[in-house]
């Protein structure tokens, strides 16, 4: 198949696909698609959804901890496109990015960039645990990193930019299983700190990426477009690439 293109440049779908086997974390509900009106009946075949706005590949919004803190529909555009680095941090179950992984990018990582976390992690979206549960993310260090070069847009191929260490409270309680034995360091893995560090610096969080972002090259053009669902925190969105 031969790839689509605008102004020139080669189109990348990131996209990740949304049904009932999308993953899905802590308490979010299956994704569920019902019939509306269907052929027999009406001739016509139309649906409704229901799902959590945090699955499938979205954007997070500042209202998600902050009540002061705008919702997905008055984020502009300009903070949700534009220069993307495409850092390739390939990591096993929990691992860590820090400052190293960041400063090892071909691509130095500019201001005004958004920054792309390749991990690979989008290869077990099709095994819900693993993906969930045991995904690689950023320490403290590496969010301080980012926030001091005063980045657009952060972005992960993962669940969550943020390493689930930094949600470990919650995890024990539901999964005691898998992280009730686990030492976290509370000064590598502040509780949110992630999320709450980003929006206050007025940076939001792309997550759950997949598609064809093994193919982009390094340095490209990212385009994200949420749903602008009005007074909400998260909305899924359609990315692509263009290089």
């Amino acid at each position: 198949m031969t790839r689509p293109t605008i102004a020139g440049k080669r189109v990348y779908d990131l996209t990740q696909p949304l049904s009932p086997r999308t993953p899905r974390s802590s308490d979010h509900p299956e994704v569920r698609f019902e019939n509306l009106r269907w052929y027999s009946r009406n001739g016509v075949h139309t649906s409704t959804a229901y799902m959590s706005v945090h699955v499938g590949t979205h954007v997070d919004a500042p209202l998600l901890y902050f009540p002061e803190g705008p919702s997905i529909d008055q984020i502009p555009l300009e903070k949700l496109s534009g220069p993307a680095v495409f850092v390739d941090v390939r990591k096993d179950d929990w691992g860590e990015i820090g400052p190293a992984d960041l400063e090892a990018s071909p691509e130095r990582i500019r201001e005004g960039d958004i920054v792309v976390l390749r991990t690979g992690w989008h290869k077990h979206y099709g095994n819900e645990e693993r993906y969930v549960l045991k995904a690689p993310g950023l320490t403290k260090d590496g969010f301080d990193w980012l926030v001091a070069r005063k980045i657009r847009l952060i972005a992960s191929d993962s669940p969550s930019p943020e390493h689930i260490f930094m949600r470990s409270r919650q995890w024990r309680e539901l999964r005691p299983d898998v992280f009730g034995k686990v030492e976290v360091d509370p000064a590598k893995f502040p509780p949110s700190y992630g999320h709450k560090t980003m929006f206050r610096a007025g940076i939001c969080l792309l997550e759950w990426l997949g598609g064809e972002i093994d193919e982009v090259p390094h340095r490209a053009e990212l385009i994200a477009l949420p749903l602008k669902y009005v007074g909400v925190e998260a909305a899924q969105a359609g990315v692509i690439a263009l290089a």
